[in-house]
């Protein structure tokens, strides 16, 4: 065989090898991210272990306040307060433009400047049209949680939200500190009740409607970011209402203050400090750490003000007991004032807030609605709603200040 034979030989064979290769490559590539979707039902999160710069998944969630559960269906991530979805979800495919400026490119449609907000919603065909709606993509999902997480009193103070994989999730919750005891050797365990049970949460759908001028919505530059931030804080009170008095009825969850087992203190009457340090006194009684006891006490503006107004009887304020200085007195008014045999008291509520969950659904909708109204007055009205449902994961990590008056 002369020298030009044996190198088209060793050319093809060398081809024929990289060939193999590349297709072994693409075929272990293919592999790793079928196994990557399968266990995150589509997200991906963090570089695998051993890949250059990855920590394991796990301790870099828990970097970030998030924790992880497996279940039959996929994962479930259970987040501390100020942790943010947005940062620990990502997705196959980041996109160069913010939830605000999706947000007006998909509402305005061909009417809106932002070229680059446009063009991805035409690639995610998510540009809403008469009375249809649309879905936000996945990329969003985590910044309209965020959104409205941002605005509630609840996760300030330290709420644990928890992704829903489904409508219906079980979970289990504390219903009695476990019976401890000395025993001699041989001797029987003493039985006590039951420590566990489990609860259900049932994803129940929250609906906001706001409206707004055509010209105001084609015109403005930060139509986007007002929308959101309307529509955030609307979702976000009542959320916040529901979590603290919600009954459990009428399609809406149940609320701590109407959860059983939770602690509470009657007839308090005009406020003092002094009440709240009681409070602490409770939760210290129910295991609650100090360093969580004396962190928040939510409460209506009127009981905020009759506590920020206390005035000895020389005309001086009265200083907060050094127990609870570093309280965060948190008024919402979620909490009402038309309570009681009068109709005229409140209650603060007191304790361990990372003991309250709320279960959200990774999905929500916008829709532009163009109704009779467009018709007559050129009013463009827009829908937003979130699913969530709330659970008290240990009742006794609570306690209500009742009969609460004004000054």
């Amino acid at each position: 065989m002369d020298d030009n034979r044996l190198q088209e030989a060793l050319s093809g064979l060398h081809s024929t090898i990289g060939n193999v290769l590349n297709k072994h490559d693409e075929h272990l590539r293919s592999e790793e991210k079928g196994i990557r979707d399968m266990r995150t039902g589509g997200l991906r999160r963090f570089p695998f272990p051993g890949q250059p710069g990855g920590k394991s998944s796990a301790s870099a969630l828990e970097e970030k306040g998030v924790k992880v559960h497996h279940g039959a269906h996929g994962e479930v991530f259970e987040l501390k307060a100020g942790a943010k979805l947005a940062d620990v979800i990502e997705t196959k495919q980041t996109p160069d433009v913010s939830l605000e400026r999706w947000l007006a490119a998909t509402m305005l449609g061909d009417r809106c400047e932002d070229k680059a907000a446009l063009d991805f919603a035409n690639d995610t065909k998510s540009i809403s049209g008469g009375s249809t709606g649309v879905l936000l993509p996945t990329a969003f999902q985590g910044q309209w949680v965020d959104n409205l997480r941002s605005f509630m009193v609840l996760e300030a103070s330290g709420m644990t939200t928890a992704t829903m994989l489904n409508r219906t999730v079980t979970a289990s919750r504390v219903v009695s500190d476990p019976p401890v005891g000395w025993r001699a050797e041989g001797a029987a365990l003493v039985a006590g009740d039951p420590t566990f049970e489990l609860q259900n949460l049932v994803a129940k759908t929250l609906a906001v409607r706001v409206q707004a001028t055509a010209e105001l919505a084609y015109d403005s530059p930060d139509f986007g970011s007002q929308l959101l931030q309307v529509m955030g804080q609307a979702l976000a009170h009542e959320v916040d209402r529901v979590g603290l008095v919600g009954l459990g009825t009428s399609n809406q969850p149940r609320g701590i203050i109407n959860t059983p087992g939770i602690q509470s203190i009657a007839a308090v009457g005009n406020p003092t400090h002094r009440n709240l340090v009681t409070g602490v006194q409770r939760l210290l009684e129910a295991n609650v750490p100090l360093e969580v006891a004396d962190r928040n006490a939510i409460m209506s503006p009127r009981t905020w003000a009759t506590l920020a107004n206390l005035q000895a009887t020389d005309g001086q304020p009265i200083m907060r007991p050094q127990a609870i200085e570093n309280m965060a007195y948190r008024p919402t008014t979620s909490i009402p004032n038309n309570l009681g045999a009068g109709t005229n008291q409140s209650f603060i509520l007191m304790g361990d807030f990372r003991d309250l969950v709320l279960g959200v659904r990774m999905e929500a909708s916008v829709e532009a609605l163009r109704l009779q109204s467009f018709a007559d007055n050129l009013m463009l009205e827009f829908v937003g709603w979130t699913r969530v449902d709330f659970m008290v994961r240990r009742p006794a990590s609570f306690v209500a200040l009742n009969g609460v008056t004004a000054a």
